[in-house]
């Protein structure tokens, strides 16, 4: 009755391209980086760049492994 369908066009201009990023699933789950830095021993610093992608590729891997052996949703 009137009503009107939301375009492809209307999705892609609302919704974030990074929805499923690291960052924003973790976030979505009720991780934020003070809790994630406590609960793996790391600095906040190094979760940040974690996010971003420019933590050394070792310590990232660790990191990941931590987090899903701890059951993350990676």
């Amino acid at each position: 009755m009137g009503e009107k369908t939301v375009t492809l066009a209307v999705v892609e201009s609302i919704l974030s391209k990074q929805i499923d990023d690291l960052e924003p699933t973790l976030t979505r789950h009720g991780y934020n980086i003070k809790s994630l830095s406590e609960q793996f021993n790391a600095k906040p610093a190094e979760i940040r760049s974690l996010f971003r992608g420019q933590l050394d590729p070792m310590r990232a891997r660790e990191l990941q492994e931590q987090m899903l052996a701890a059951g993350l949703p990676l």
